[in-house]
This record gives C-alpha cells, structure tokens and sequence, in this order.
C-alpha cells in the first residue's frame, strides 16, 4: 500500500513539473535593447553647421530605464566612452541619468519606445552649461 501511494505521489510530481516547465517556456517574453551614449553638451560656445560642436562622451555615469508608473526597470552605468546597453521587456520607457560629482547639471529625460527583438538608439544629454 505505501508502495503504491509512494508512486502515486511520484507521477503526480513529475506530471505537474513537466506543466510548470512547459508553461514557463510558453510564457517568455522577447526582450529588446536599449543601447546609448551619456553625452555632455554642448562643448563649444557656438555649434554652426560648418563647425559642428559633438558632445563628449561621459564614464561612470548611472543609467535608469524607468516605465509608465515610475518604476525603474533597469539600470546601467556608461562605460568609458560613454556607452551603455541595457535590455528591457517590450514597452515605453524614459532614460534617466544622475550626475553625482555636479548634482546642479540638468539631464533631458529620454523617451524611447522599445519592440520585442529589436534594438533602440537612444542618448542621453547631460546640460554642460556653456551658452
């Protein structure tokens, strides 16, 4: 009798975690990429069409990929030239930076919208005050 309830018990096991396995592979979701530059910007005085001005890449600078309620999503921090790359389920999205070392440097947020499987481009501008 303990025998029999003992394989009973067994194949109910293996049965619902073959149901939990195969439900989880059914359930996930295509990831896409946010990939991106910490700017500062501009650099020069005056920017003309003859004499562009580029930003200048920022390091060590922290990333956040926030959704439609405010909640962070993901986070990176720029690389030495600047660069990040995060991935992010599907949806909209706003890019944040945060300038510790000169909290009075203003960062536009970054509205980016991102599909399953694909890859978005998207900079972030840190304000370097020159006018």
């Amino acid at each position: 009798m303990k025998r029999v309830l003992l394989v009973t018990v067994l194949l109910w096991l293996a049965l619902l975690a073959g149901c939990a396995r195969g439900s989880s592979e059914g359930s996930e979701e295509r990831l896409g990429t946010i990939r991106g530059s910490v700017l500062l910007a501009p650099t020069c005085p005056v920017e003309t069409i003859e004499s562009p001005c580029p930003g200048r890449p920022l390091a060590g600078v922290p990333v956040r990929i926030v959704d439609a309620d405010g909640d962070v999503r993901a986070s990176a921090v720029s690389d030495d030239d600047g660069a990040f790359t995060v991935d992010v389920a599907p949806g909209r999205y706003l890019l944040t930076a945060s300038i510790e070392e000169d909290p009075a440097r203003s960062v536009k947020p970054v509205r980016v919208v991102v599909g399953a499987g694909e890859v978005e481009h998207a900079d972030v501008l840190v304000d370097s005050g020159i006018r």
